[in-house]
């Protein structure tokens, strides 16, 4: 199926609730404005940012919400439409965001647990507690009871192979189409593109997110199912730890050949054109609109480029990794019964074949965001010379409907809407949402929290085996910060745009994903340790502090604190 045949439904314009609350008191937002990345809720209602913070790091734009919002929310119903899970007609975006899968709070995306819960209480054999325990590490004690069906269990049956023997082939296709396009329209500039409206550039770069996105979802799907069956094995034969080396050492992933390609890069093997041409929609905070990719800005590549040239090359690392997971896949056979083998060994490779194919689907949706990016940019310029904007980002303040109008001459107060909304945004930066919540989230504001001395912290994935380094904090992939040899990488999120940066350290610590998140992808396929999901790592530990990064219990321990006082932590 095309997914340009079922287009997004547009965004409805609706004033919110002009409040918010924080720890200091009322957010400032004009009664005259609306706030599309506020978000309202239901007071029962939860929801967790888990997993979706590394999709779109940073705050929002009303912009980035704008082409996010209802495009996701449709592919994720597409992905369970594409198994049978839900039939044609529920593949429909709901105007009440209480009944959606995710929404946005403070310009954070979130799932709405329940929501998605009630969903995949569809999906014969799969408990519905499942989903929040993947997600969330445990299930609530007051979790709303969901009971299972097996009522579309024909249809999941007659869809599903399907699916999953035909979506490797269709993710290739779009993602090989997306590049060529991205080439041509966005890094080339091809004046023939650029003479169309920016708008309508824009509509079709959303679309474009659409149809890439909806099959990454369920490539996505694929991946968590196939991690449990791996697990599953792994614990039958005995030895549960298995799972993280089976998954590692896949090779042939696209981020694992962007820092090669970068270390290449710092040894004068490649040109800095050629490096862009195939990697310039990465950068910093890439999944967020409202950024700048490294074709606009390739100064961080060059720094990363000249670190990464003096290290060992990511090939090797990941060929030792390769051959960890080689090793791996005999012990898991080892343990198992003969007769099982041959599944084994077809799961295995399937799984290898779906990791891969993970990355090149999110490749395909970063291309068609870094084409949304130029699109918004141009259509701000054009509003500047027609006396709109004071400055082409003023775009990123609009939602594209908004943006459509204001082509159209009918949307008036253009520069309070943008100066509002601008501060509100700014205020949003300056405040933490919790990772999980119910209903309207309380915000604290950065400078009010305060870490308690703790001195462990654990995560919801690891892998890697376990090394002790310095802790390094850093809050952006273009942060102006060294990486040493034995230092290890402590962040709230990773993207692709983050590979080179990872490539650098010893070790991974990052406070959101999952294992199937792009930080665990990476550090699996160079072999480096890791815990993710720590919630809280970037604030407990401290710059400097010598940690102990323990990838076989999801563990890290600070065993000396900057100041030279040593622990017993015995």
């Amino acid at each position: 199926m095309c997914c340009r045949s079922h287009p997004i439904l547009r965004s409805a314009i609706r004033c919110v609730e002009r409040s918010g609350s924080s720890k200091r008191g009322a957010i400032y937002v004009s009664a005259t404005v609306s706030d599309p990345i506020r978000g309202t809720s239901e007071p029962d209602r939860y929801w967790t940012c888990t997993n979706l913070g590394e999709a779109c790091p940073d705050v929002m734009s009303p912009m980035c919400w704008s082409i996010w919002g209802d495009s996701a929310e449709w592919s994720w119903l597409y992905s369970m439409y594409a198994f049978g899970v839900i039939p044609k007609k529920a593949l429909v975006v709901s105007p009440d965001m209480n009944d959606r899968g995710l929404s946005c709070f403070y310009g954070r995306q979130a799932f709405n647990v329940d929501a998605i819960k009630e969903t995949m209480s569809s999906l014969p054999g799969v408990s519905p507690d499942d989903f929040e325990r993947d997600l969330m590490g445990s299930v609530r004690p007051d979790a709303k009871k969901i009971e299972s069906s097996n009522r579309r269990l024909p249809v999941v049956l007659a869809k599903a192979p399907g699916t999953a023997i035909l979506t490797g082939k269709r993710i290739r296709k779009l993602h090989n189409r997306m590049y060529a396009k991205w080439v041509k329209v966005v890094y080339e500039s091809d004046p023939v593109s650029q003479e169309r409206p920016a708008i309508e550039r824009l509509l079709e770069a959303r679309q474009d997110f659409v149809d890439v996105f909806s099959v990454h979802c369920v490539v996505r799907f694929l991946f968590q199912g196939g991690q449990s069956g791996i697990a599953a094995a792994a614990a039958k034969a005995g030895d549960a730890a298995l799972t993280a080396d089976l998954l590692a050492g896949v090779g042939g992933v696209l981020e694992t050949t962007m820092t090669d390609d970068l270390w290449r890069l710092g040894n004068h093997e490649i040109s800095e054109d050629d490096f862009l041409r195939k990697w310039g929609y990465h950068g910093p905070n890439e999944g967020n609109p409202y950024t700048t990719s490294w074709r606009e800005d390739p100064t961080p590549i060059r720094y990363l480029a000249a670190a990464s040239a003096v290290r060992e090359r990511p090939n090797d690392r990941a060929a030792r990794s390769n051959a960890a997971a080689k090793k791996a896949e005999q012990r898991l056979l080892a343990g198992t019964p003969v007769l099982q083998r041959p599944a084994i060994r077809w799961l295995l490779r399937r799984m290898q074949n779906t990791i891969r194919t993970l990355q090149i689907g999110k490749a395909g949706y970063l291309m068609a965001l870094d084409e949304a990016r130029a699109a918004v940019k141009a259509f701000g310029a054009e509003r500047v010379q027609l006396g709109q904007f004071d400055e082409p980002d003023d775009a990123f303040f609009l939602t594209v409907e908004e943006c459509q109008q204001l082509a159209a001459g009918e949307l008036l107060n253009v520069r309070e809407i943008v100066s509002v909304r601008r501060a509100t945004r700014m205020e949003y930066k300056n405040m933490d949402l919790p990772l999980s919540f119910v209903g309207m989230p309380t915000l604290t504001q950065k400078s009010d929290w305060s870490a308690p001395d703790i001195l462990e912290v654990t995560g919801a994935a690891s892998g890697g085996g376990i090394i002790e380094g310095r802790a390094r904090i850093i809050e952006e992939a273009d942060d102006d910060i060294d990486l040493d040899p034995g230092d290890v990488l402590v962040c709230r999120f990773t993207d692709p745009g983050w590979a080179p940066l990872m490539a650098l350290a010893d070790a991974l610590v990052i406070d959101i994903g999952t294992s199937a998140s792009h930080g665990a992808v990476v550090a699996r396929e160079l072999g480096i340790p890791f815990v993710i999901g720590t919630g809280n790592g970037t604030r407990v530990l401290r710059e400097g502090d010598r940690i102990l990064v323990d990838g076989t219990t999801a563990v890290v321990k600070v065993l000396e604190r900057d100041i030279g006082r040593e622990l017993n932590l015995a």
